[in-house]
């Protein structure tokens, strides 16, 4: 592959980065989900994240008015961002494709199913090609797609503290979004696509190219970093409503939280970590059939007048994965030799929604003192999973409205 000349704006940067983001868009006839995209990801990385990152947005349209308009309004836009190298716009020649009509349907798909998805296998392969060599890793997104804020020091962090070999991981569950890669893998990627670009869908493809090679099961890490915002298909008149449910934009409740410890002996699903519900950045924690006696406790560095607790578990997309038969409680005894909590009083059940809240009128019958430890405590077995949404907590009074 010619880089140079498939690079239709924007610079190369002369160093390999940490990471390559893949950008592949088609125009919609009612809808442009892009702009939203990239400016995502630009409000949602700091200088030195970015010095990290090539952002590579591939023009996909087959029509070259099209693609020259979008190329053009893009340049336009972010002008500074191409001057640096964080955003690269390419563009394939017509002769990469190989032919695109008359092909099996397989899956009883209609023949403009088949020629899109065939297609599409191809414009991954060519991102794939071009993308091989810019950075230690690559990332697969979409252009109808919003990213959680720090996201890079996320991935960062989350490979840093894998210690099994990985092939694979996955930052969001629905379709190719989110998708990260080793940048050795990308160009065995696009032959593979290439191979059989005719014969099965994009997602099917990845899942045997691992089978095939033996690879580590992809690793799967929860909540979603990306969230799914696109309501129509880049194949006409194919609506995809799709939404991560893991995936979390701001907090509804907006607590003091003072820092703390947090432990569980909750079964996690996805990787989470218990401390995500309470920490600033709003992220939630799945876990699997809570048993009879598992909870999570929060230690806090210092004893607190507690005010007000708030405990949203479940999700609308979700409503039964919340607690059966748990309480929230807290002490004011700890041996911070043992690091246990011990005299525990409970302050509150979860109502039927899912939610625990409890206010300075109630907590002042039962708390007396300061505390130093708060926790969920399981109850009763139940085949349910549970998801910790937020965890609120109060050491001074509330404002005046609800949250």
């Amino acid at each position: 592959m010619d880089k140079e000349r498939s690079l239709a704006a924007g610079h190369f940067r002369t160093e390999k980065g940490f990471l390559t983001i893949g950008i592949p868009t088609v125009t919609r006839p009612k809808a442009n989900y892009l702009d939203k995209t990239i400016l995502s990801i630009i409000n949602n990385t700091n200088a030195d994240e970015k010095k990290s990152i090539v952002i590579v947005i591939f023009l996909a349209d087959l029509d070259h008015k099209i693609k020259d308009i979008t190329r053009k309004r893009l340049t336009t836009r972010y002008k500074s961002f191409m001057k640096n190298g964080l955003i690269q716009i390419i563009q394939a020649p017509a002769s990469y494709y190989p032919p695109l009509d008359n092909l099996k349907r397989n899956y009883g798909d209609s023949a403009e199913r088949v020629r899109w998805r065939s297609k599409q296998c191809i414009d991954y392969a060519f991102l794939f090609e071009y993308c091989s060599g810019l950075s230690k890793y690559y990332l697969q997104l979409e252009d109808d797609v919003l990213s959680s804020e720090g996201f890079v020091t996320t991935i960062r962090g989350y490979i840093n503290n894998q210690v099994k070999p990985w092939s694979s991981i996955h930052f969001a569950k629905l379709g190719f979004i989110g998708k990260l890669y080793r940048d050795d893998h990308l160009l065995k990627l696009a032959a593979f696509f290439k191979m059989f670009y005719d014969e099965q869908p994009i997602d099917y493809l990845i899942g045997y190219y691992s089978i095939l090679r033996m690879l580590p099961k992809p690793l799967l890490r929860l909540p979603a970093l990306f969230q799914h915002i696109g309501m129509e298909s880049s194949l006409k008149g194919k609506l995809q409503p799709l939404r991560e449910i893991s995936f979390t934009s701001k907090r509804i409740y907006h607590g003091d939280n003072p820092p703390a410890k947090i432990t569980s002996t909750f079964f996690s699903y996805g990787g989470g970590e218990p401390k995500q519900p309470y920490d600033a950045k709003p992220a939630f924690f799945w876990c699997k059939k809570p048993q009879a006696g598992h909870n999570m406790v929060i230690y806090f560095d210092a004893a607190i007048n507690l005010t007000r607790v708030v405990i949203a578990t479940g999700d609308p997309s979700r409503p039964n994965d919340i607690f059966g038969d748990a309480s929230v409680q807290v002490s004011h005894s700890r041996n911070d030799k043992l690091k246990t909590c011990t005299n525990w009083i409970t302050i509150g059940k979860f109502d039927k929604h899912g939610l625990m809240d409890v206010k300075y009128n109630l907590l002042r019958e039962h708390v007396k003192v300061k505390i130093k430890c708060l926790r969920i405590y399981v109850n009763k077995s139940q085949r349910n999973w549970v998801i910790i949404r937020e965890i609120a907590v109060w050491k001074h009074f509330p404002r005046t409205n609800n949250h």
